[in-house]
């Protein structure tokens, strides 16, 4: 698997990122995600599970002083319609991240372990896509492609 910077140079040397990534499994997309996150200073949950009625489980939970960021990876290619499966995709994003809030109220030491403080910090639902998307936005959820996902974590502030 490529990381950050062998990605990085290939694109300086002009090969087009869709190219690239073309050939990764989804544990891979969810490890370049997980691997901007922790290089802008949030520390990250990764495939969390956790069970209030039904099961859930959430790719990277990314967590920062003022922001829980719920984040959905989809390796979907370019290609075919998406928006309607990005609306679901968002739909459901956000029914976990309302889960996962009355799970940590009703948990305390998950709550204490991942340093989360639901009176300070804001949580936002985050879809992550391979792809630029015509959708930016889909209710709360943001729609945020991997090769912009650094700039949007730097100026997360400015977003949220």
């Amino acid at each position: 698997m490529l990381d950050l910077e062998e990605i990085r140079y290939l694109v300086t040397k002009g090969k087009d990122l869709e190219e690239i990534i073309e050939d990764f499994d989804w544990k891979e997309f969810e490890g370049i995600v997980a691997e901007i996150f922790e290089k802008n200073n949030f520390k990250i949950k990764k495939n969390f599970r956790f069970k209030i009625k039904n099961r859930y489980e959430i790719d990277i939970i990314g967590i920062s002083p003022n922001f829980v960021l719920v984040v959905d990876c989809k390796q979907w290619g370019k290609g075919r319609s998406k928006i309607s499966g990005l609306r679901i995709a968002a739909e459901k994003q956000e029914k976990r991240m309302d889960e996962l809030k009355k799970f940590l109220r009703n948990n305390p030491i998950a709550k204490d372990m991942m340093k989360i403080d639901l009176k300070k910090q804001e949580f936002h639902p985050i879809i992550v896509t391979w792809v630029q998307e015509n959708l930016t936005k889909e209710n709360k959820t943001l729609i945020v492609p991997v090769w912009k996902l650094n700039s949007f974590l730097v100026e997360s502030e400015k977003y949220l």
